[in-house]
């Protein structure tokens, strides 16, 4: 005998893939794969309009652009956030990790854990502020540097992948219509 389970698993489940993504942990990047793994078996599912609403398609794309960004880091035990603390720090030479948190939308005390794991490799330094010692700058080291070189080439290949998914000139538009949720 066997059993089906109940409406109220069933609609977990679908939950799990469409509304309760979020990529702050390792169980966040689970349910990031498991969307796009139901996404990906299911194509032929009436979306119910789903399709017309901005905020379903352009969470779908970033789903998709999440997952190949994280692959192209992975062997190099880089996280997304990781990398974009890094490139923020190495255009802003002594920022205020604050400042950091904030233009990256970062929780600061997830920050404080972020920026214990790029420290202890010698990817950054932190030290307190010259101008106010409540605060500390943030700076790239040597190592952070070459690491960053490494995982530039990772990102540009990434970034092909994304070029052959919608085009050069989708990309170039994309970005283009995206910039105002920048500011």
């Amino acid at each position: 005998m066997s059993v089906k389970p109940s409406i109220g698993l069933r609609r977990t489940r679908e939950k799990r893939h469409v509304a309760d993504m979020k990529p702050a942990s390792r169980r966040g990047t689970a349910r990031l794969s498991i969307a796009s793994a139901a996404v990906m078996r299911a194509p032929n599912i009436d979306l119910g309009g789903l399709d017309r609403f901005t905020g379903y398609v352009v969470r779908r794309a970033q789903v998709w652009i999440f997952q190949d960004f994280k692959r192209a880091l992975k062997e190099l035990d880089m996280t997304p956030a990781q990398f974009s603390v890094m490139k923020i720090v190495a255009a802003n030479p002594g920022i205020a990790q604050a400042r950091v948190a904030e233009v990256l939308c970062i929780e600061r005390a997830r920050l404080v854990q972020m920026l214990d794991r790029l420290e202890a490799p010698r990817l950054i330094d932190r030290t307190r502020s010259a101008t106010d010692r409540r605060s500390h700058a943030l700076h790239l080291t040597a190592e952070g540097a070459r690491m960053l070189e490494r995982l530039q080439e990772r990102i540009e290949a990434h970034e092909r992948n994304v070029v052959a998914r919608i085009g050069a000139k989708g990309k170039s538009d994309l970005l283009r219509l995206l910039a105002p949720f920048l500011r």
